[in-house]
């Protein structure tokens, strides 16, 4: 690892800087999205588990379903997170 970081230093000035920049950028979006899946993960196991604890409460489906559209918040007008 510090081999890498020896070569990329060594590279002419204003080329190194751009390669860490880049590099930097990389390793920010690839940490970043791996942060959102986890966190969508969670809530997808939350939802399937109160969905669970509803069924074995012996609710109806109807009931059930009504539960879940007025637990489901409303959709954000936001298109970046599909």
């Amino acid at each position: 690892m510090t081999d890498l970081i020896q070569k990329i230093i060594s590279i002419p000035p204003p080329f190194n800087i751009i390669v860490l920049c880049v590099l930097i950028g990389c390793v920010v979006g690839l940490l970043s999205t791996l942060a959102i899946q986890i966190r969508r993960y969670g809530c997808h196991r939350l939802d399937i588990e109160f969905k669970r604890e509803l069924v074995e409460r012996g609710l109806s489906g109807e009931e059930i379903e009504r539960i879940i559209v007025a637990r489901t918040p409303e959709p954000a007008d936001d298109t970046t997170n599909s």
